[in-house]
């Protein structure tokens, strides 16, 4: 399965970007994947804006789709993941208030993962378009960051590749210091 899966990502046939695509939806709807490591690859086998391009696309549809599918088929498994999380219940208190500003904030600040704030929105009936924007305005920072760094690792500019480290690590700071502050 392993083999399969590398044998994908570094396909290099005329077809890869989609191919890359398809990855980015699958794993944007797993919890705790690893998207920050495949943006960057993904990213370092590709000019800048085709690789920012398939990975705010991959990402931003595949949690679209577990949006839509936790609204409407997924309900029961959303609210099962949501109960035996504190930390979520107090989310979507806040996503219940404000859908639009607890999607952005949720996305721009890693506080949950992203498959966590899909699953709570299409619970919480937030409006689908409400949710699209946000979820692409607060996507694109990070993944800007992930596209960045993949491109600089592969153009060997290390400098640039801290800077990105240092502002990812701030953000995860923030995150981790605004999750303690809910948890209580």
């Amino acid at each position: 399965m392993e083999q399969l899966f590398l044998d994908i990502v570094q396909n290099e046939s005329p077809f890869s970007w989609l191919y890359h695509f398809f990855i980015m939806v699958l794993v944007s709807m797993v919890p705790f994947a690893p998207i920050p490591v495949l943006a960057a690859f993904i990213a370092s086998h590709y000019d800048f804006v085709p690789g920012l391009v398939i990975n705010m696309l991959g990402t931003t549809t595949g949690s679209i789709l577990l949006f839509l599918l936790s609204k409407n088929i997924l309900r029961r498994v959303a609210l099962k993941y949501l109960t035996r999380r504190n930390y979520l219940t107090k989310y979507l208190e806040l996503i219940k208030t404000n859908g639009f500003l607890a999607v952005l904030l949720g996305r721009i600040i890693p506080i949950l993962p992203s498959a966590g704030i899909n699953l709570i929105a299409g619970i919480s009936n937030v409006n689908v378009i409400a949710f699209i924007v946000a979820t692409f305005l607060g996507k694109l920072p990070t993944i800007l960051a992930f596209s960045l760094a993949g491109h600089q690792i592969a153009a060997g500019n290390w400098d640039t590749i801290f800077i990105i480290a240092l502002y990812l690590l701030a953000l995860f700071l923030i995150g981790r210091k605004v999750k303690q502050h809910w948890v209580r």
